[in-house]
């Protein structure tokens, strides 16, 4: 995908990972005095995310695929190796961005294996999002080896938004049949050119799937305020725009769509299929009264497919955010499903970062991280459908099959209004996993308050069980290059949260050197950056009003000697 931003302060605009900083009404800011610098593993590299594996910027998730044989993920990534970005965006590198290629088998240990999806091909630059298609049945007739009805063809498509020429976007595929190691074009010339080409409009972000109902080769193309539904009966050509297929969304501008329809189990036992729209927007920029004021985030619509076209029924099943915080964005979904369809649950991860101040936040020139693995399932609740999240298991023994593992769990009881790692000083507080368990919520109708961080950076929790909110508000001590991208990076967000119904409760808190990712007692989930000193000491501060008994579970993580 390609963003433009507006940078207030400066009256400029930034358009990407892989591009500079041009200028809305005077030249692009540029930093004269910017030096690249150099890796800080004490600041900067965490233990058990995922991160930009090399200097240069990292950013939105493609998706992958599951290995049977070797049992393993194949995911993919936005990367920029040769771009150097100083603190006002401006790119002092190269542009253009590949489809980074990273395995792993229990989402901590990641083999870096680099980039899959090339970012440069004769007469094309710049591959950027889309997604990417398993073709087991061999419809692009791309496996010279496939033999119907012995095992599944091994052709992976990439379906990429291009940005050559002048920032213009269009589809491009490419194939690959090695497993995902080298992609090649499928076609030397653009799958489908952006109607809007010479204006430059948004055409981007493709989420392709085949449509077993109608036959037919879809694509949802991100168009600002709606998607765009292209279809053909062939699969590298002929794609037009279907009948009613302008999809409307809440949160615009819209991005980096997934559809798939989910099997919703009942409270009565009995399941029933539904079609949800998963995509990236910002609750921000609505005027309307769908405007929630989250900033850029990942929501979900609810409904059902006519013909080619996802149509959502609003008022019966509103549009609702997956993960709260600033910073869960452009995700993407893993499925070891052959298709879209049928789909008890979905692992997800995003890019942990925001546009509003991905350049400005410190950095060792290794810009984008990846968030932790989740598992998120539809649930049917009083007629609301809504997606239920958990963190995929890398905690308990023998999930890990790395080098890097939870190397130490222990419990206790939690000491109301005290520092946690005060109390527990044989605990390290840099990279961590700690279960808050609460109990004695029944009547409880005050806040409880959570406070993490060092001299340097802080977030502050509030669990409103009065008036059935959460709010966190993160400070650093640091200000950031435009007013704009501070004022956004610390400000307070809110949210209705269902609170007051609870007997019992957990917090979850998933730390490590610059993530910080909550489960809240409602299962509400939160992600954000943070940037500590690596001086003083992180700790975790719990206040309740009343002893409502809290215990504790915690586990260190590590990267231990292989």
């Amino acid at each position: 995908m390609r963003k433009i931003l507006s940078l207030l302060a400066a009256l400029t605009v930034t358009t990407s990972a892989t591009s500079s900083v041009v200028a809305c009404e005077r030249k692009p800011v540029k930093d004269k005095e910017y030096i690249v610098p150099e890796i800080n593993d004490e600041l900067y590299t965490t233990v058990f995310h995922q991160q930009n594996p090399t200097q240069g910027m990292m950013n939105d998730i493609q998706g992958g695929y599951f290995d049977e044989v070797k049992q393993e993920w194949h995911v993919y990534f936005l990367q920029n190796e040769d771009g150097r970005f100083d603190k006002y965006g401006f790119n002092h590198g190269e542009k253009g961005s590949v489809w980074y290629h990273a395995i792993t088998k229990d989402w901590i240990n990641w083999e870096n294996v680099g980039p899959g999806v090339p970012k440069t091909i004769e007469n094309f630059t710049d591959q950027a999002s889309g997604s990417l298609f398993k073709d087991t049945k061999n419809l692009f007739g791309l496996d010279k080896d496939y033999v119907e009805g012995q095992g599944d063809a091994k052709t992976l498509v990439a379906v990429s938004t291009n940005y050559n020429g002048d920032q213009n976007q269009d589809i491009m595929m490419f194939y690959s049949v090695d497993g995902g190691y080298s992609f090649t074009t499928v076609k030397d010339e653009l799958i489908l050119k952006n109607p809007n080409r010479e204006k430059n409009n948004n055409f981007r972000d493709p989420f392709f799937f085949y449509n077993e109902e109608t036959k037919h080769f879809v694509m949802y193309i991100a168009r600002g305020d709606y998607y765009s539904v292209y279809a053909s009966d062939k699969p590298t050509e002929g794609y037009k725009e279907v009948e009613n297929g302008k999809v409307p969304a809440d949160h615009p501008t819209l991005e980096c769509s997934n559809l798939y329809q989910m099997n919703v189990k009942n409270e009565d036992g009995s399941v029933e299929k539904k079609w949800v729209l998963i995509y990236g927007g910002n609750g921000e920029w609505d005027t309307d009264k769908y405007q929630d004021n989250l900033t850029s985030g990942t929501y979900y619509a609810v409904g059902e497919m006519k013909g080619d076209v996802f149509v959502q029924d609003k008022e019966k099943n509103p549009t609702k955010r997956l993960d709260f915080g600033p910073d869960y964005y452009a995700s993407n979904f893993y499925t070891k499903n052959k298709n879209n369809t049928d789909v008890d649950s979905l692992l997800t991860t995003g890019w942990m970062s925001n546009w509003e101040y991905n350049y400005q936040v410190p950095n060792d020139g290794r810009i984008g991280y990846m968030s932790l693995a989740r598992e998120i399932t539809l649930t049917k609740k009083n007629n609301d459908y809504v997606m239920e999240t958990n963190f995929v298991d890398i905690w308990s023994d023998g999930k890990s099959k790395g080098n890097t593992k939870a190397t130490k769990h222990t419990s206790g009881n939690y000491k109301n209004d005290t520092n946690f790692f005060e109390e527990n000083s044989d605990l390290d507080s840099k990279a961590f996993k700690l279960d808050l368990d609460i109990k004695n919520l029944k009547d409880y109708k005050d806040s409880i308050k959570l406070k993490i961080g060092d001299d340097q950076y802080s977030a502050n929790v509030d669990l409103d069980f009065k008036n059935n909110k959460i709010t966190v508000k993160r400070d650093l001590n640091i200000k950031l290059a435009y007013e704009n991208s501070d004022k956004q990076f610390k400000k307070a967000r809110s949210y209705k949260a269902d609170l007051n119904t609870l007997e019992s409760g957990k917090i979850e808190i998933y730390l490590d050197k610059t993530t910080l990712e909550f489960k809240f007692p409602d299962g509400s989930v939160y992600t954000m950056l943070k940037f500590p000193d690596a001086i003083s000491k992180e700790d975790i501060h719990l206040t309740t009003t009343s002893d409502l008994g809290v215990t504790f579970n915690y586990y260190q993580f590590e990267k231990t000697q292989g």
